[in-house]
């Protein structure tokens, strides 16, 4: 039998609740002021607390602390006439599994009461995947054992410690990055510099003073010389990710570095060598992009030396509760909450999802459920993957990327009245890229 304690300094609400509770089968012990309660629920075998908030002495929120830091694992529910925004955020905030307003719904409660008791099961009979007073992963670490990521495993062990460039190819979200960390932290200069940059994210011209860096006065706003990531990764790797999105200028001067290792910042004459491993990403084919003559087959044939191909996670499935309980570690380090219980049917629900974005929606997913969850166990509901034990919680329309690239794009282009260099910024792309987008889609200005 479940016992519940209810502490309030009201005796009629405290008849009122034990009458109801105990006709519903529980234990109930109570307690009329904050200490007490306090040393009730550090004393005794205490299952549930039903904390008021305006306690005589030791007030709700002292209590709710004190006995967190005594009993990190017993459910607190605080029940309080002061249902506000703030109060709420409070009780959660400190650990409280649940906050009620009075007067109280028995209905309610009941429901509250069973949940609470259900998760304490769960708890109990799930995986317990962070049960580890270390950190179950290291940083710059990839993780997994699948067949495909061994093989991955071998081509950075081969190449790790060359100059060699590099290009991973995979969809969005795989972790290419994370290979590009594991090929430099694996190397004999890991402990030099490892610089990443997003391609896509910069106009070309930005671009090109990050890469190459730019003399004072070279253009409007250059007021001092700055020196480019080739020069700040001197020694270790340059990582360029959505290379694909590079525009042909640069490409012209990524080509000349990776022939001569050398090269100028803008508005420069002084010739700059370094020593720089380039390792390269990007979600699309770039032989294709060879084909149609928007990416140099030179620069194609020196960034190709080395190819590794990630494999999207839907063909990767031996590795995902590897990289749960990696990400659960993860974020359990960085927010402090310790949800580290997986339910059976959280794990199905985990493996049986196609999870399109791949390792980042993963993370994404269990970083969302773990700092909503307001207890150890990660729920299936906490995930809102689109279904809990089978029902579709939303209704869901399945379209290919490419098309709902193309209606975003569309929709913007609508929205700027067709002003492009406006689009491509709120859509975050160059000029060059939408321009590329648009002829790929075959989407064209409408006629007056």
């Amino acid at each position: 039998m479940k016992t519940i304690l209810i502490a309030d300094d009201d005796a009629a609400i405290r008849r009122t609740l034990e009458l109801h509770l105990c006709e519903e089968g529980y234990s109930v012990v109570t307690a009329g002021n904050g200490r007490s309660a306090v040393e009730i629920a550090a004393e005794s075998r205490i299952d549930l607390v039903l904390l008021d908030l305006r306690l005589g002495g030791v007030d709700g929120f002292e209590a709710l602390k004190l006995m967190k830091e005594r009993r990190g694992d017993l459910p607190v529910v605080m029940v309080t006439a002061y249902d506000d925004m703030q109060t709420a955020i409070e009780a959660i905030r400190l650990g409280a599994i649940d906050h009620l307003g009075k007067p109280v719904d028995l209905d309610h409660l009941d429901k509250v009461i069973a949940r609470i008791f259900q998760m304490s099961a769960l708890s109990k009979s799930g995986v317990a995947f962070c049960d580890s007073p270390d950190p179950p992963f290291e940083p710059n670490t990839m993780v997994g054992r699948s067949r495909g990521i061994k093989e991955i495993y071998k081509v950075i062990g081969a190449v790790a410690d060359s100059r060699a460039t590099v290009l991973i190819q995979g969809e969005s979200g795989t972790g290419k990055e994370m290979v590009a960390r594991a090929l430099h932290f694996n190397s004999s200069f890991r402990n030099r510099p490892f610089i990443a940059v997003a391609c896509s994210s910069l106009a070309p011209t930005i671009l090109e003073s990050e890469l190459f860096g730019h003399e004072k006065g070279a253009f409007t706003g250059a007021y001092r010389t700055k020196p480019g990531k080739f020069e700040l990764a001197q020694g270790g790797t340059l990582f360029l990710d959505e290379i694909s999105e590079v525009s042909q200028e640069i490409q012209v001067k990524l080509l000349r570095f990776l022939q001569e290792r050398e090269f100028e910042r803008v508005g420069g004459v002084e010739t700059i060598k370094a020593d720089v491993r380039v390792v390269t990403a990007t979600n699309k084919a770039l032989a294709g992009l060879v084909a149609t003559g928007e990416f140099r087959q030179d620069l194609y044939y020196r960034l190709n030396v080395v190819t590794i191909d990630l494999p999207p996670l839907r063909d990767r499935k031996d590795d995902i509760l590897l990289l749960v309980r990696f990400f659960l570690g993860k974020i359990r380090l960085e927010t402090g909450k310790n949800v580290d219980v997986v339910p059976q049917e959280t794990l199905d629900l985990i493996l049986a999802h196609p999870w399109p974005g791949n390792v980042r929606e993963l993370e994404n997913a269990l970083r969302r459920a773990v700092l909503l969850s307001r207890g150890s166990v990660l729920l299936p509901e906490s995930l809102h993957l689109g279904s809990t034990g089978g029902r579709e919680r939303f209704p869901l329309v399945m379209k290919p990327l490419h098309e709902v690239e193309r209606e975003h794009i569309e929709n913007v282009l609508a929205f700027t009245c067709y002003e492009k260099k406006r689009a491509a910024e709120i859509l975050g792309i160059s000029r060059p890229t939408l321009d590329r987008r648009l002829k790929e889609y075959g989407v064209e200005e409408p006629t007056a």
